[in-house]
């Protein structure tokens, strides 16, 4: 038995404000750049109405029915959820290339059983799936966020409160369902700003660090929130409140650390929105019931604007607006290979709200009211079980559907990871001197050579490309190694033995192999760009007998200057403590070589702003020498990589579009390689009197660049070597390496 509330068309209006916010966010509306904040009053909203219900049912019962709660809520929300997952994957089978699908697929059964959130968590905690492309259902894991609190919070309140109901001591139950919502807010808001700064997608994406803004939501639901809200202020909170989630989706973008403290702002203000109109559902009664929204209206609280039909309209439609929204952008895009111009996402905007419509009149309301599979709470759960699997089993059978059907060259064979004999590779043209650190440079070229080119080379210069064969077409190699399936984890194995540090971690372990014994010890020390030359220096150490020694951290630069993190949004702290810790142990350790690498991907922190590399290139070339400068007092030689090119796709998912033609997947030179950067990159080291490596020859011997140089895959992702290329690549390194006491 529950007890229906008095109808609020303002909250149905802050519904549609919500929505829209999200809408024209993902749709890349200028100035909303903080959109996503829509969520947030979602999460207040649910907050106030699902407690609502709940306490209402307690008051008047003592107890709470939590079959007919479940299955209300799956009548509600699973049948509209299921029909977008299910058309969503159906859809990038046909549009996805082939080895994109099996991720959406597992993001799909994540999301068809509302733990996506913690799936994206994972990824976005993750160095390496950070950098997987937007999935088509990335926008559930906000429903993720709310079934679990669905599915814990009559639990929490009934241990809160329930013998007190039960005993029919209303005010004491209502005084314990206080005490424990107050709890729950202040302990969830306090980890949400720790974790927002420590680890910031657990707290973006995880219930315990949003619990706050659904519990912020519950205390309104309480009987005497009614009675805090004077007549005479309501109507200012109230349009205070909408102002400040107005304002929150225009001020706040993609650099905000969020949630954290910036989520009062959007969550304060919804709050305020459902305030300031408690006093006035609660003294308009029976008589607002029969009348919806009169006595809102008497008291002008935003109901004025919020009630207004095209409002409440949009607030009716703004879950199926939320579930269709995203992949009706996102797919389009996928399909043809660009970027929509704003005309274009504007009509699928538009789009999306007719479908939305379509989807709340044919299948929410419907399913809602009995029609289908009418009101009984064991249909119901029966029906909550079997949606999901149902959404699992298409997602798992069209994943596999996508490679079978691929078939060929390249997406289920090929050899095992760092085992491949090295074939003949070309000969590269060394920037920097091989011999002793501070030597000249050979003859005839200098630091400031263009990348990859032979100092004869026509044309060049150091901000020019060179001159290259073009590329000939042919297909992905049968024996394709890695092969396309296994890429993405054909990493060195300092990832897997925990040598290669994630972001939160600030010490060096002591990592090292080859000839553990030798008094000649090379140390690897750089980010993941220098992490991805390991297998080829492994490779050198067994061969040389070296002890090798790898001390390289995720999105860390060698630098010495603080940079940003795009996985904590803030300053990147921890790099700065690991830097020094590595330095002090290279002091200690003195070895023979460093071999030291870079991204050129990275953001300073400049007057407490991010700025990219390239808008400060003086502090960073000065950062970068200090540091190498440093290494030449703590190491007998040391030796910089330059950086790799980058792809502007990612290679392993389009050539597994592209099978018959692998250079479909090919880079133009120039958008790839960057000469400016790699010139003035041998000018620092040759100021800091390191030897310099210039490995762009490797990976662009022709233009366009290839991604298959043989039958080797050379790119795991966007921008990092494949392991087993790396390997390959261990006899060219090691004749630009300076010769070391055996």
């Amino acid at each position: 038995m529950t007890v229906r509330a008095m109808f609020r068309p303002d909250l149905e209006g802050l519904r549609a404000v919500a929505v829209l916010l999200v809408l024209l966010y993902h749709a890349r509306v200028p100035g909303v750049r903080g959109g996503y904040v829509g969520v947030d009053v979602f999460f207040v909203l649910s907050g106030f109405l699902i407690t609502g219900l709940l306490v209402r049912e307690l008051v008047a019962t003592g107890r709470v029915d939590l079959p007919a709660f479940y299955a209300r809520r799956a009548r509600r929300l699973l049948p509209a959820a299921s029909a977008t997952l299910l058309v969503t994957i159906a859809l990038s089978a046909v549009v996805l290339p082939p080895l994109r699908v099996p991720d959406v697929a597992g993001d799909t059964i994540a999301a068809a059983f509302y733990v996506s959130n913690i799936r994206f968590a994972i990824q976005a905690t993750d160095y390496l799936g950070s950098a997987l492309p937007p999935s088509p259902v990335l926008h559930f894991w906000s429903l993720g966020v709310e079934e679990q609190f669905y599915l814990f919070w009559p639990a929490l309140l009934l241990l809160a409160s329930g013998a007190a109901f039960r005993g029919r001591h209303v005010a004491a139950g209502l005084r314990r369902l206080a005490i424990a919502l107050v709890a729950t807010f202040v302990l969830s808001l306090a980890a949400s700003l720790w974790l927002t700064d420590v680890a910031q997608p657990w707290a973006f994406f995880s219930l315990p660090t949003r619990a706050w803004e659904l519990a912020l939501g519950a205390l309104l639901a309480l009987p005497a929130a009614s009675r805090l809200v004077p007549a005479r202020v309501a109507p200012w909170l109230g349009w205070a409140g909408l102002a400040m989630v107005v304002v929150s989706g225009l001020i706040l973008d993609e650099a905000t650390q969020f949630p954290g403290v910036a989520a009062l702002l959007p969550t304060v203000g919804s709050a305020l929105v459902i305030a300031s109109g408690l006093r006035a559902a609660a003294s308009a009664g029976e008589r607002a019931e029969s009348s919806p929204g009169h006595g809102l209206r008497r008291f002008a609280v935003p109901a004025v604007v919020l009630g207004l039909a095209p409002m409440r309209f949009l607030g009716r439609i703004s879950y199926s607006l939320y579930l269709w929204h995203w992949p009706i952008l996102v797919l389009p895009a996928v399909a043809l290979g660009a970027a929509l111009p704003g005309a274009a996402r504007a009509g699928l905007a538009v789009l999306a709200i007719v479908v939305a419509a379509a989807s709340q009149r044919w299948i929410e309301d419907p399913v809602r009211h009995g029609r289908f599979v009418g009101l009984a709470s064991r249909r119901s759960l029966v029906m909550a079980g079997v949606l999901p699997l149902l959404v699992a089993v298409s997602a798992v059978s069209l994943g596999a559907a996508a490679i079978g059907l691929a078939g060929g060259p390249g997406i289920a064979v090929g050899g095992g990871v760092n085992d491949v004999p090295l074939p003949t590779l070309p000969a590269a043209t060394p920037s920097a001197s091989p011999g002793d650190r501070g030597s000249p440079p050979p003859s005839g070229t200098s630091p400031s050579a263009p990348p990859s080119a032979s100092p004869s080379a026509p044309g060049t210069g150091p901000t020019s490309s060179p001159t290259l064969p073009p590329l000939e077409a042919a297909p992905v190699p049968a024996d394709l190694v890695p092969s396309l399936t296994k890429a993405r984890d054909d990493l060195p194995v300092i990832y897997s033995d925990g040598c290669h540090l994630d972001v939160t971690a600030t010490a060096p372990g002591k990592c090292v192999y080859g000839d553990r014994s030798s008094a000649t010890t090379v140390v690897l020390f750089g980010d993941s760009h220098a992490a991805q030359w390991f297998p080829a220096l492994e490779r050198l150490a067994v061969q040389n007998g070296w002890r090798l020694e790898s001390m390289t951290k995720s999105g860390c630069a060698t630098a010495d200057a603080t940079v940003w993190s795009g996985i904590t949004k803030r300053a990147y702290t921890e790099c700065d403590e690991w830097r020094q810790a590595a330095l002090e142990r290279i002091a200690a350790e003195h070895p023979a070589l460093v071999v030291v690498s870079n991204s050129r991907g990275y953001q300073l922190m400049a007057n407490g702003k991010a700025t990219p590399i390239a808008k400060l290139p003086t502090e960073w070339d000065a950062a970068l020498g200090r540091t190498l400068t440093r290494l030449g007092t703590l190491a007998g030689q040391v030796v910089m990589i330059g950086d790799t090119p980058r792809s502007n796709e990612d290679p392993p998912v389009c050539l597994s579009a592209n099978l018959d033609d692998a250079s479909a997947c090919a880079m133009p030179y120039a958008k790839v390689v960057d000469p400016a950067y790699t010139a003035r990159e041998a000018a620092v080291a040759a100021s800091a009197g390191v030897g310099w490596v210039d490995p762009t020859v490797w990976v662009c011997r022709t233009d366009p660049c290839p991604v298959v140089f043989g039958r080797f895959l050379i790119f795991r992702d966007q921008h990092h070597l494949t392991a087993t290329y790396a390997r390959a690549l261990a006899t060219r390194l090691d004749e630009l390496l300076p010769p070391l006491t055996r």
